[in-house]
């Protein structure tokens, strides 16, 4: 045993201790709802009645969004589960051919298509980083998750950024806030952009380093659980068989295409008329869970087929419903205790306009472990951030740049988001999410030490 750990590479040796000594994700947000909860005893005036009394109004806060997840990730995977779509996955994957060019093509890809929207760039990258693993041998699958996971680094930085968006609506804030600040100055800001390109440049390079000094690779065969990814020929062909024993009216509905192709066209069509409308800006969640359904729709092969699928994909989703609404339960005890203001008043007190920022970055990552929802953080501190950033004669602009990067920067060792990636990633197969977060604990410091400088040293506008 002492052999076989002395021959693994020091990133290795950190993500294999990572997985020993880290909780499930589960247990993670349960400890972090009791420390929460005595925080807010310790450092606020709340009671424990009135403790208690934020956590029971904050689990159903996340229960709408919970939903909509679960719903996209099983209509996500009812569209990769036909044999048609996984041997065109197959055949785009097998133009990767090296696990470097594997691990490569990944973070690019996951970088990209997150900027674009946070809401999308975990299922494409997702199951593009499965599918790659699975044909290509010598990819390492814990590896590839993390990173595909750490791709999602970005994405709250992007077009579909909660932070940057918010403030350049109307809102509550808009006052405190000095008036809107566009996306021009937030999202497409040179210091934006260019921390952006470093940071997929760096995290590149850091991973090539890690990928080419592993010792032990763990494929996705090692971990796949019995034939499970052979099971959806299987199981079609056995709903198929049972339909056509029968040879009823009802068993020829069942078995016909064309209810589910109809609907699927009409979802279709509309999709087109509603982007040649809205264009990307019409870019959602919802319209992403749209698009999911509408595609499952029409490359599955019958209703019964779509709706025992999609059964079978929910279960993959329970992760997600269950601790997304703990997580809601965390965020309502900082934001109705008034937890997050008391902390962040007495950190950004002892910061002077040399520091502020990197203070400020710094303290929203380590809230970010506890409320890690962007729009509810940035609503319970931004008050007492804004004032303070002002006071030293900062940009609010860069202000509430340096809580967007600390918001998403923590995500790196944050199991809440992961669970975006988890579905389709652990389909199937023994992978946890420990299995592959502490492989993104060296992108944690590469990430941190960019922002830092950008915030800085790179203007927002040349």
């Amino acid at each position: 045993m002492t052999t076989a750990r002395q021959k693994l590479s020091l990133s290795e040796k950190v993500a294999t201790g990572y997985s020993r000594y880290f909780p499930d994700s589960l247990i993670f947000a349960l400890v972090l709802t009791v420390i929460a909860m005595i925080l807010a005893l310790i450092y606020t005036d709340s009671g424990v009645g009135e403790v208690m009394d934020a956590w029971f109004v904050g689990i159903p806060m996340l229960f709408t969004f919970a939903f909509q997840l679960a719903f996209t990730y099983a209509a996500a995977l009812v569209l990769v589960d036909t044999p048609r779509i996984q041997q065109l996955i197959r055949r785009l994957a097998q133009l990767v051919r090296t696990p470097q060019a594997a691990y490569i093509y990944t973070g690019i890809f996951g970088a990209l298509t997150s900027f674009v929207g946070w809401y999308i760039g975990p299922v494409v990258t997702a199951i593009f980083a499965r599918a790659v693993a699975k044909e290509l041998k010598g990819v390492d699958y814990r590896l590839i998750s993390a990173i595909a996971y750490s791709s999602f680094v970005i994405s709250l930085t992007g077009i579909s950024g909660t932070i940057p968006l918010f403030v350049a609506s109307e809102g509550p804030l808009t006052q405190t806030l000095g008036g809107l600040i566009g996306l021009q100055d937030t999202t497409f800001s040179v210091m934006n952009l260019a921390s952006a390109a470093m940071i997929v440049l760096a995290t590149t390079v850091t991973f090539y380093f890690i990928a080419r000094n592993k010792k032990h690779v763990v494929s996705f065969a090692d971990l796949a659980v019995g034939a499970a990814d052979e099971r959806t020929d299987r199981v079609d062909d056995e709903e198929s068989t049972d339909l056509a024993d029968g040879d009823s009216f009802a068993s020829r509905v069942n078995r016909s295409r064309l209810p589910i192709l109809i609907i699927g066209l009409l979802g279709l069509g509309y999709l087109v008329f509603y982007f040649v409308q809205n264009g990307l800006s019409g870019l959602d969640l919802n319209t992403v869970a749209f698009i999911a359904l509408v595609m499952g729709l029409l490359v599955q092969r019958n209703a019964v087929t779509y709706s025992a699928s999609f059964a079978r994909n929910l279960v993959s989703t329970g992760s997600i419903m269950l601790q997304f609404p703990i997580y809601g339960g965390i965020a309502s005890i900082f934001a109705v205790t008034g937890l997050a203001g008391v902390l962040t008043e007495g950190l950004v007190s002892i910061s002077n306009e040399y520091t502020y920022l990197t203070i400020t970055f710094l303290i929203t990552g380590v809230l970010n472990l506890f409320v890690p929802s962007a729009g509810s953080q940035f609503v319970a501190t931004a008050p007492f951030f804004i004032p303070a950033g002002e006071s030293f004669g900062i940009d609010n602009t860069l202000t509430v740049m340096a809580i967007t990067y600390g918001d998403i920067w923590t995500n790196l060792i944050q199991p809440f988001w992961a669970l975006l990636y988890f579905p389709i990633l652990a389909a199937g197969t023994r992978l946890r999410v420990r299995d592959f977060l502490g492989y993104c604990l060296p992108i944690l410091a590469v990430v941190g030490i960019i922002w830092i400088i950008a915030l800085n040293f790179i203007p927002l506008h040349l």
